[in-house]
This record gives C-alpha cells, sequence and structure tokens, in this order.
C-alpha cells in the first residue's frame, strides 16, 4: 500500500526536475540564438554583400510568435473553471504589457550587436531598480532596507559588468550597448508591475497572460514594423530575404520561437509545482549556463570584474525577492524605508 504515494511523490518530483531543466536550457538558448543570429551574414538583396542579421525588431517580432504559442497551451491545458474566468477578463488589457514587452525585447536585441550575450544577460538585471522605483510610484508598494539592499547590490554589480564590457571590446559601442540593454528594462519593469495590477484585479493564468500579449504583439509587429521600415529604421524585406538566403538563420529562428514557448510554459508549471522562487533562481542560473556555452565559443574572455559584478547582480536580485533573507535588514520590515506616496 506503500509504494503507490511514494511512486507518485517520485513521479512528481521527476516531472517538476524536468521542467526546471527544460527552463534553464530554453532561457539559455533563446539568448543565445539571439546572439547567434546577430552574427550570421548573409545579403539583404540579390547580388549584394552578406552583413550580419542585425534585425531586432523582426527579431522581437518573433518572439511574440513563440509567446503566443503559448495561447495554444493555455487553451489546451486548461480546466473548466479556468475556460469560466477566462470569460471575465477583457482581452484589451493586455495591449500595454504587449508593448512594453515589444520594446524591450527590441531593444535587448539590438543591443547584442554591441556587447556579449552574457554582459546583455547581466545588465538585464537592472530591471529590479525600475521595478522597485515603478512599485513605489505605480503601486504605492514601501520599500523595504532588504528591497534597498538588494537594489544597491544590482547597481554595483551591474557597475562592475559594464566597466567589464567597456574595457574589452570598443567604448563607444559597448556603452551604446548596455545603454540598450538597461533601456529595455525601463519597459521589462513597468510590464512587471501592470501585470501584477492586472493579476490582482483579474483570475489570470500565466500562459493566458503571455499568450494574450504574444497576440496582441503580433498585431503590434504588423503595423509598426511597415512604419519602420517607410521611416529607414528597419529593413524587414530586406531581413526575410537574408532568411530566404540562409538555411541556418530560419533554423536559428524557429529554435528561438520554441525556446520561447517552452520556456514560458515550463516556467508556468515550475511556479504551479514548486514556486516563485524556484523560478527566479532558475533564471539566475540560465546566466551562468550562457556565460560558460559563450566563453567556449569564444564569443567572449573570462573577466574577474564580470564574475564579481554577476555574483553581486545575483545576490542583489535574490534579496530582493527575498529568496535570501538577512536578518540584519528584516529587523524593521514592518517600518518602511520609503513612505508611501
Amino acid at each position: 500500500m506503500m509504494a503507490g504515494p511514494k511512486m507518485q511523490t517520485s513521479s512528481s518530483h521527476a516531472t517538476l526536475y524536468m521542467f526546471m531543466g527544460l527552463m534553464l536550457v530554453t532561457g539559455a538558448l533563446n539568448a543565445i540564438m539571439l546572439k547567434f543570429q546577430h552574427k550570421i551574414t548573409a545579403p539583404m538583396s540579390p547580388g549584394a554583400k552578406p552583413s550580419h542579421f542585425d534585425q531586432p525588431f523582426l527579431q522581437a517580432s518573433f518572439m511574440m510568435l513563440g509567446e503566443f504559442c503559448c495561447m495554444v497551451m493555455y487553451l489546451w491545458t486548461r480546466n473548466p473553471e479556468e475556460a469560466d474566468a477566462a470569460k471575465a477578463v477583457p482581452g484589451w488589457i493586455f495591449i500595454i504589457p504587449c508593448c512594453c514587452d515589444w520594446l524591450a525585447t527590441a531593444f535587448v536585441c539590438m543591443s547584442l550587436g554591441f556587447i556579449a550575450v552574457s554582459v546583455m544577460q547581466m545588465c538585464r538585471g537592472s530591471v529590479v531598480i525600475f521595478t522597485c522605483l515603478l512599485s513605489q510610484v505605480i503601486l504605492g508598494r514601501s520599500q523595504q532596507k532588504f528591497h534597498l539592499f538588494g537594489v544597491a547590490c544590482v547597481i554595483c554589480g551591474i557597475s562592475l559588468v559594464s566597466y567589464s564590457a567597456l574595457g574589452t571590446s570598443a567604448k563607444s559601442h559597448a556603452s551604446v550597448g548596455i545603454f540598450c540593454c538597461i533601456f529595455a528594462q525601463i519597459f521589462q519593469a513597468f510590464m512587471y508591475v501592470y501585470e501584477e495590477k492586472i493579476m490582482s484585479r483579474y483570475k489570470v493564468q500565466p500562459l493566458q497572460l503571455v499568450g494574450w500579449e504574444g497576440l496582441w504583439g503580433l498585431g503590434v509587429a504588423a503595423v509598426v514594423l511597415p512604419i519602420l521600415y517607410s521611416l529607414g529604421l528597419a529593413d524587414t524585406p530586406g531581413a526575410i530575404y537574408q532568411m530566404q538566403s540562409s538555411n541556418i538563420l530560419v533554423i536559428s529562428m524557429v529554435l528561438g520561437v520554441l525556446c520561447v514557448a517552452l520556456f514560458n510554459f515550463s516556467g508556468a508549471n515550475v511556479t504551479q509545482r514548486s514556486s516563485a522562487v524556484a523560478r527566479s533562481t532558475i533564471k539566475i542560473s540560465s546566466t551562468i549556463l550562457i556565460w560558460i556555452v559563450e566563453l567556449a565559443m569564444g564569443w567572449n574572455t573570462f573577466s574577474f570584474a564580470q564574475l564579481v559584478g554577476f555574483i553581486l547582480v545575483a545576490v542583489g536580485t535574490l534579496v530582493y525577492n527575498r529568496i535570501i533573507i538577512l536578518p540584519a535588514f528584516e529587523t524593521d520590515e514592518s517600518m518602511p524605508i520609503v513612505n508611501k506616496a
């Protein structure tokens, strides 16, 4: 009689670890694919010289396609109760976070033309800084000592990572890449805060949320890409010709879409079966995996300053999310350091 529950528990743990591994691998692979795509060269028109695939807005649109796949997964896996709850959620409320997500992804993709993918991933940790500020302004949430300590660690860590990047590549190019990546996190933070506001008002499943954002994202891409082309800020026809000229580029784009879909699907399962804490920890772990792969492929060189910077960003993120609890910063938890507006 005891074998049944034990086997069920073992199976449940194995499933959780499978989703954790899938989330780790797909999160790292997606970032690596974005950098790999930029390194591919192909002509943008017949007879033209091969050029790098520098198409951040189109890459962002493909990421939205990956997110839209989550809507299919949500419709496939939801139960009757979730289906009834979904009827009360208006689809238009996802337009704002979708636009923020699209812009944030585009600027991150843009940064990869100037900096290493590991530097990009570490600079994305600055989202904690902007989330802290916007949570105060929009949600009226008081920031405690541990929040401010976490933000301070992240600022120090990103400063070290930026210093390392400026010392190993052309300073003007690296500074542009770092700026684009950190600027992107303003939109990402606003998206997080807005999503939290949505989920506090409506009963929204994670896959449903991502799926709606992906759907609206495809609509945004259909409107914005032609406008950017007419303004000379994007060359979508040239990018499509590059994809027609390079099978490896097409494969990498398809892999990127699948990685986004599987990352969000596995992330939702990890949160459901374990906790958001586990999901946050895996995201940090993916940065380590990205760095190892990048060093192995010769895309970057080892930097002690970058290592220390990553540790500070990781510690700051974990402290901010209370995954690491420091008693010295918890004693006055009931007394906010930053008062509500």
